[in-house]
């Protein structure tokens, strides 16, 4: 375990070994969470990683929801045309 030091205005001080194990550089950020009472910092990166496998539970092996939403996008202005013609 790591000691970290809390300044008087409320900011972090990590060490030098801390910024290296995360891949963190001088004026770098972390994402921040409290679970169960302790603080967990991560890169964005490993946020956003850890969002997508959160994600993938929910959908199905082979699943392009970017498709699935450009085609839905592409129907909804289909339709729109389609009432846009009829109203003329």
């Amino acid at each position: 375990m790591i000691r970290v030091n809390v300044m008087p205005n409320g900011r972090l001080v990590l060490p030098v070994g801390l910024r290296k194990s995360l891949g963190v550089e001088k004026g770098g950020q972390l994402m921040a969470e409290i679970v169960d009472g302790q603080v967990r910092l991560m890169t964005p990166d490993a946020s956003l990683d850890r969002a997508r496998a959160l994600f993938r539970k929910y959908v199905p092996a082979g699943t392009s929801i970017s498709d699935e939403v450009i085609a839905e996008r592409r129907a909804e202005n289909a339709l729109d045309s389609h009432d846009d013609e009829a109203k003329r």
